[in-house]
């Protein structure tokens, strides 16, 4: 890593350091129970375990016991939306295994940790013995997510750092991740979108170079179409698609992205700024390491391009039109992802990388949010895509509504089955100023979503933002509707998005400006 990066990074973890170690409510664990959020638990629990991290790298060593002491009496390394019917002192989460693998390394780290016995031990209790001498498996080693990956890379790194047999990690560790490969197809495409894709692949890299390190065998190899992700979704620097739950301006770890292009020559996404440990809210030990490790300066460059991920169902194409990188990315699928949303023709207008027409990504994670109620909430909703509603009916859930996307020569086909008997026809097809839109089907209400209002001006809406300004042309003025909601980000921030409705059947026309 270049000595001026390492640099402000060690020195963001001493100023962390030098704060007093947050407090600890653990009776916020109830919270969630009581009201469904999840932030107000979850908030100190990665305080916390950012202060592990600082004082681990640059702190102490009599307060660095001290913290690993709490964090060994605490109820459950597991977060309290996570626990199960058991005991939730050995529910084997993500943040459990990223917990063990932390203290495990951490013990190899500092000699001066005292009480080592004790954290061992509870490394043992709380994940590797439930995991390793269970004769059943989680649910996340037989349904593939990012959970699969992390929590198996995570419990493997921990084991191995704690000097487990090779072949006892063999038997359990890499089935699991084996599998987490096989869920992607040949176009390495992440249904998850890319902030999952740093999580589950980010851990399986992690891991694959700790067992390569061990054993000589390379995991790593054969994945280079995954690796190529980050890359092929990428609207401008420091912006993506966000289909599914994700953020429009992930944290890319420069550990991951420097180990990935020098051990598969894998292109690299353009990046424009290095993330600090604090650009990461969960505070991932594994993320933070590995950059210290591996990382390095990232260049990168955008250029005009497109991708049809077909096996994933994602289309991103960017050209320059004006003095704008204009991209339009296009969402196919099926609507039972990991991660779903109801969003099967769902697309995104980008100038320089802001979304004029825009995916909301993820929402506020609570009970709701991935229960029952999860469609009726505004981010995973199809009322807050832009895709229409067919007869009256909007998209339905299930493996069987799929979405197919289909090259053209100038733009992307998207055949949706999504509706009950109801189906769509959608094309793309770019121009010289702009970005056509056809839609074919019975009974159409156009929706089109952003986080900027739109302006009505007979057949014509205008969405002004600070990059772009995008005009659509085809608007009936006549059943026109402008509509907006007041919601949450993912981090609990407040936003508002709106949508602009029309009764419509025929051919639109975006003019990009």
């Amino acid at each position: 890593m270049p000595e001026d990066l390492r640099t402000a990074l060690l020195e963001e973890l001493r100023e962390i350091a030098a704060l007093p170690v947050p407090a600890f409510d653990p009776d916020l664990a109830g919270d969630y129970a009581e009201t469904g959020r999840r932030l107000p638990y979850e908030n100190q629990y990665f305080a916390r375990r950012r202060h592990l991290a600082a004082h681990a790298l640059v702190g102490d060593g009599a307060v660095l016991s001290t913290l690993i002491a709490d964090i060994c009496d605490e109820h459950s390394w597991a977060l309290p939306a996570h626990w199960d019917d058991g005991d939730p002192a050995v529910c084997v989460d993500l943040f459990a295994c990223e917990t063990a693998q932390t203290l495990a390394e951490i013990l190899n780290l500092r000699d001066d940790v005292k009480d080592r016995e004790r954290v061992e031990a509870e490394i043992r209790r709380r994940v590797l013995d439930p995991f390793f001498e269970s004769e059943e498996p989680f649910w996340w080693e037989e349904r593939f997510s990012n959970w699969t990956a992390v929590c198996a890379g995570a419990a493997g790194m921990a084991a191995l750092a704690l000097g487990y047999d090779t072949d006892v990690i063999r038997g359990r560790v890499l089935p699991a991740l084996q599998a987490y490969l096989f869920s992607f197809g040949p176009d390495g495409g992440c249904v998850e979108g890319i902030d999952y894709w740093v999580y589950g692949f980010g851990y399986f890299t992690y891991f694959a170079e700790a067992w390569r390190d061990a054993t000589g065998e390379d995991l790593l190899a054969g994945t280079e179409a995954i690796a190529s992700f980050p890359a092929h979704v990428q609207l401008y620097p420091r912006s993506f698609a966000t289909f599914g739950d994700a953020h429009y301006n992930p944290s890319l770890p420069p550990g991951l992205l420097a180990r990935l292009a020098d051990r598969l020559g894998v292109p690299l996404p353009a990046i424009e700024h290095t993330p600090t440990f604090a650009d990461d809210y969960c505070a991932r030990w594994a993320h933070l390491t590995r950059t210290l490790e591996w990382g390095r300066e990232l260049g990168g460059e955008i250029k005009p391009g497109r991708t049809l991920l077909a096996d994933v169902g994602w289309y991103v194409e960017r050209r320059v039109i004006g003095r704008r990188m204009w991209s339009l990315a296009v969402k196919g699928g099926y609507n039972e992802e990991p991660h779903n949303h109801l969003d099967l023709g769902s697309f995104i207008i980008a100038a320089d990388g802001e979304q004029l027409l825009c995916d909301p990504g993820a929402g506020e994670y609570t009970a709701a949010y991935f229960g029952d109620e999860r469609y009726e909430q505004v981010h995973p909703s199809a009322a807050w895509h832009s895709v229409p509603t067919v007869e009256g009916a909007g998209q339905q859930v299930g493996e069987d509504s799929r979405a197919e996307l289909v090259y053209t020569d100038d733009g992307v086909d998207a055949y949706i089955d999504a509706y009950g008997d109801g189906a769509l026809l959608r094309k793309f097809t770019w121009t010289e100023d702009g970005i056509e839109l056809f839609d074919a089907g019975p009974e159409i209400v156009e929706s089109f979503v952003s986080r900027i209002r739109p302006e009505t001006e007979g057949d014509r809406a205008t969405w002004t933002g600070e990059r772009g300004t995008l005009v659509l042309h085809g608007v009936d003025p006549d059943t026109v509707l402008i509509e907006d909601v007041e919601t949450t980000t993912h981090l609990g921030q407040p936003e508002r998005l709106w949508a602009l409705r029309f009764g419509f059947s025929g051919g639109l026309r975006f003019e990009l400006l």
